[in-house]
């Protein structure tokens, strides 16, 4: 009986550290500990921001075809085509929205599209900085 009631206990405590850990995931930093780069704060609620991608460009594919689109790539809702010329790529979009990138590539005689997406979230702090403002929670960087 010891055996079960050990196991019991073994699991609570897992299940209960990873409730724990799950709370911590949205918590700011530490008082006194800002996480916030306060010479990129702004203090008027910007309606546009950075989405960054970085894009394979090699021999076989010098450029590259993109497509942004507003939400999920299933909905079809363009926002932006384009076409990478460098690894690094950006575009500014309307903020606090989430979205997906497809890039085209040749692989041989094949032709492969690559996906990814995130959102693009502004937050505000009126502790960080010298003054309230609003920030980019991070800068999204998708890989296609």
């Amino acid at each position: 009986m010891k055996i079960f009631d050990l196991n019991i206990k073994k699991s609570l405590t897992y299940y209960f550290i990873l409730l724990l850990l799950s709370l911590a995931c949205e918590r700011e930093g530490a008082p006194g500990f800002s996480t916030v780069d306060c010479s990129e704060c702004y203090q008027d609620k910007p309606d546009w921001g950075p989405l960054n991608a970085t894009i394979t460009i090699n021999d076989q594919n010098p450029f590259v075809p993109l497509v942004i689109y507003r939400g999920n790539i299933e909905d079809n809702d363009i926002e932006y085509i384009d076409t990478a010329t460098s690894k690094s790529y950006w575009v500014d979009v309307p903020v606090d929205r989430y979205y997906s990138i497809s890039a085209k590539y040749l692989r041989g005689e094949e032709t492969i599209f690559v996906i990814d997406g995130d959102e693009l979230k502004t937050k505000y702090t009126e502790t960080d900085c010298d003054q309230p403002c609003y920030y980019f929670k991070e800068d999204i960087w998708m890989s296609a």
